[in-house]
């Protein structure tokens, strides 16, 4: 249990810099005297300005994708390392509770490096979680948040874990987990619920991405999520994609949800 929130450090396997865009090391000042280690991409004539949000168990380079899309379309964008994540030393992963605390630093960096842009995060699960309890914390900190893959309540989302590792019967055996992992993270799962924190979000503009086929983050989930949204807000569903998938099987309707909402939200011209 001890590996769940201290997990192995996945390396960056691709970089917006590799794809060919400008890529600068940075360190950005966290709380609880961490150092987050991140990359700065930097837009000609930016129009706005993302952070982006990574996954459990993996590291900033995984939207490196997305960032070099961001950037293509004159987006500058942070991508960085949550606590006991990549290349950020010291912490223990909370699962995107605590994270938030990143968020926050991550996002005041970008403002700071890109005064007066709209800032918007675009998250993936762990990644999307943290974002939205940082935005729930602070209601100026974004301009806008993609919600990609996140789950709704932790308690269900380790034993979606689980069942996404193992299937059901490791699920059923590992099920006393979600009481012994709580202490070892220093929170309390049952109390972790980002439907509450997407209460105090609602006014605001976010766009839901989730594959109909999450054995993690399950649809039923993220249709409470939803619900827990106001009128400000949209759903894209990915048909029969699971966790995290959407936007590497249908990469066409990802980036076109996402450029519709760009738009939508004052950052590209509406289309």
């Amino acid at each position: 249990m001890l590996a769940s929130v201290r997990p192995f450090r996945t390396p960056a396997i691709s970089s917006p810099g590799a794809m060919g865009a400008p890529q600068e090391s940075v360190t950005i000042p966290g709380a609880d005297g961490l150092v987050l280690s991140g990359w700065w991409v930097e837009a000609p004539n930016a129009k706005g300005v993302a952070i982006l949000a990574h996954g459990y168990f993996m590291s900033k380079g995984e939207l490196a994708p997305v960032a070099y899309w961001l950037w293509e379309h004159g987006i500058s964008c942070l991508l960085f390392d949550f606590r006991a994540h990549g290349k950020t030393k010291g912490g223990v992963c909370t699962f995107g509770y605590k994270e938030r605390h990143d968020m926050a630093a991550a996002v005041r960096y970008a403002r700071d490096r890109a005064p007066g842009l709209k800032a918007f995060a675009v998250g993936s699960s762990m990644g999307s979680v943290a974002s939205a309890f940082a935005w729930a914390d602070d209601p100026d900190l974004l301009d806008g948040l993609v919600l990609d893959s996140s789950y709704g309540r932790l308690t269900r989302a380790i034993l979606g874990w689980w069942r996404f590792l193992g299937g059901t019967w490791l699920t059923v055996v590992l099920s006393p987990t979600v009481l012994i992992g709580g202490p070892l993270a220093g929170i309390n799962p049952f109390k972790v619920d980002v439907a509450q924190a997407l209460v105090k979000l609602q006014g605001k503009p976010v766009l839901l991405m989730h594959g109909t086929r999450d054995s993690l983050a399950e649809k039923s989930e993220a249709e409470r999520n939803l619900s827990a949204l106001g009128s400000e807000s949209e759903a894209v569903w990915f048909e029969g994609c699971g966790h995290s998938e959407g936007r590497w099987e249908q990469p066409g309707l990802y980036h076109s949800a996402l450029r519709s909402y760009l738009g939508r939200i004052g950052v590209l011209d509406a289309i």
